[in-house]
């Protein structure tokens, strides 16, 4: 474990959170400030409607910068932006709502110079994930899982530590969208970076949630195709492609004890075949496509 100092640039994505960011702020700074580490905070404000930039205005702090977006462009792409202004080296980031305890940032720095991510696993006795989150974060942890063959308890804690130059390897991977830190978390796993993981408690937010159901449902299914076509499409692909099978192979000896071939069974074997193809094109371009990852 590293006892040396870390300097760090804390990044704080921010959308409509008037009512939090400063508090927030206040947070970062008095634990800080305490430490022996050099630091920076660095506030996106995405074109926020709710008096959110008043209360930036406010702040007379070198310590925080401000920048602001002047169209609403996404979680991932406010995370980027803030990387790309950065200064140091160790990149941290958490929400601005409140819910995730910036006091633990010290816990996390203390594994900086051992490991190449630090991620605060939302697995701590207070665990304030409003229900009808719970079954889609069930899904996405287990689906994520079984494409890294790796067990992952919290694939998209918005509270982590990571290594600004290993991020920039996979930069084109990384969405806009709040599929962000999904993305990093299994793409520092495929990468074999060390990951050290650390339980963290995870409040109720503050303020009105952002939560839209059909256009976040729309979302979760598009983030599960992206996934499975970035890291292993094969892991997706060969089961669809032998359930399929198995349903030609029992069409067919129907058909077969009927003597007669039916449109069923040709349509289920040109769809197996087509879904193996499919699989085997996506494994290819993957393949090639992760050859420069690292570079």
């Amino acid at each position: 474990m590293a006892k040396q100092k870390t300097e760090i640039s804390i990044i704080i994505p921010c959308f409509n959170e008037s009512r939090t960011i400063l508090e927030t702020i206040k947070k970062l700074n008095q634990i800080f400030s305490k430490s022996q580490n050099s630091y920076e905070i660095i506030v996106i404000n995405d074109a926020s409607t709710d008096g959110t930039q008043d209360q930036l205005d406010k702040l007379n702090d070198l310590r925080v910068r401000i920048i602001s977006n002047r169209f609403q462009l996404g979680y991932g792409a406010s995370i980027k932006i803030g990387i790309k202004n950065s200064r140091f080296e160790w990149i941290g980031i958490c929400d601005a709502d409140g819910t995730y305890p910036v006091d633990r940032f010290p816990d996390l720095l203390k594994y900086a110079n051992d490991f190449d991510m630090v991620v605060g696993e939302r697995t701590g006795k207070v665990r304030s994930i409003p229900f009808f989150r719970r079954p889609a974060k069930w899904f996405l942890n287990r689906f994520a899982s079984y494409l890294v063959k790796r067990k992952i308890k919290d694939v998209n804690s918005g509270m982590r530590l990571f290594r600004k130059e290993i991020a920039g390897y996979y930069w084109n991977l990384f969405p806009d969208g709040f599929s962000f830190t999904t993305t990093m978390t299994l793409a520092f796993i495929m990468g074999n970076h060390r990951i050290k993981n650390l339980s963290i408690d995870y409040m109720k937010r503050k303020g009105r949630s952002k939560i839209r159901p059909f256009r976040d449902t729309y979302n979760f299914i598009l983030l599960i195709l992206r996934l499975a076509m970035l890291f292993n499409p094969l892991r997706v692909f060969m089961p669809a492609f032998f359930i399929v099978f198995f349903m030609t192979f029992i069409s067919l000896g129907r058909d077969i004890h009927n003597l007669n071939l039916t449109d069923t069974t040709v349509m289920l074997f040109i769809f197996s075949i087509i879904i193996l193809m499919i699989g085997l094109l996506a494994d290819l371009i993957n393949k090639k496509s992760t050859e420069s990852w690292g570079r």
